[in-house]
């Protein structure tokens, strides 16, 4: 894997499908086989060997995850107090924004797991390089909510590059492109799905129904599903 002088992975847009196929092939090759809901928690705690920890990270739900690359402390919020906490964690630690599972967001923190994950396979080394800097604090990667749309900076380039590859892992290009065209035709045969008939419906409506059915069989949000529609050319 080649690195740019922030340690950082070279990987370009026309990369990401091929890093999300072998991240499968190494930690779950079923998932290149057969649509379906990546087992992301298995994944990361049976195959990748880390530990899932539901937390508070921040006030305002500012940051949604954190991958911990060496042992130490990390800051966290207590709800209760309503002040700052600090907590020793150990490297492989995965934490997850609780209030992601509290409001039923479950497209949301399996997204979170997963872009996490990738933090790990493809970013330890940055990490573990910059925490020989500071050993008393845990070097960890916060992922916030609100990202850079053109990255520029290291940091917001890992972030662009756990984002994509995250969405490509839960949605493999041949078996979301499989299953779309599978929906697609079925709308074309007039079968009845979601108690509505294919014939008659408008594009509009067909498009949404596809995009709720996608949504369902990988455990994405129904944004997630359209953008990777978009994303991979797949015209409904």
């Amino acid at each position: 894997m080649n690195l740019n002088n922030d340690l950082v992975p070279i990987i370009r847009k026309g990369d990401i499908d091929k890093e999300a196929a072998k991240f499968l092939q190494k930690y779950y090759p079923q998932g290149l086989k057969e649509p379906m809901a990546i087992p992301v928690e298995d994944i990361a705690e049976l195959k990748m060997g880390l530990e899932i920890d539901y937390v508070n990270i921040d006030r305002n739900c500012d940051t949604l995850g954190m991958m911990i690359f060496s042992d130490g402390c990390v800051e966290l919020y207590d709800k209760d107090t309503q002040q700052n906490i600090v907590r020793q964690y150990k490297k492989g630690t995965l934490l997850v924004e609780s209030d992601l599972s509290e409001i039923a967001n479950r497209g949301r923190e399996r997204f979170t797991v997963t872009h996490e994950m990738v933090h790990w396979d493809k970013h330890q080394l940055r990490f573990m390089t910059l925490s020989y800097k500071d050993k008393a604090m845990a070097k960890a990667c916060r992922c916030p909510k609100q990202k850079a749309y053109k990255p520029k900076t290291a940091d917001e380039w890992i972030e662009w590059q756990a984002d994509n590859i995250a969405a490509a892992i839960l949605m493999p290009a041949e078996m979301f492109r499989i299953k779309a065209e599978e929906l697609r035709g079925r709308y074309k045969a007039g079968k009845r799905i979601n108690d509505f008939l294919w014939r008659g419906l408008s594009p509009e409506i067909i498009r949404e129904l596809i995009i709720d059915e996608l949504a369902s069989v990988f455990q994405v949000s129904k944004q997630a599903a359209g953008i990777r529609l978009n994303t991979l050319g797949i015209s409904i």
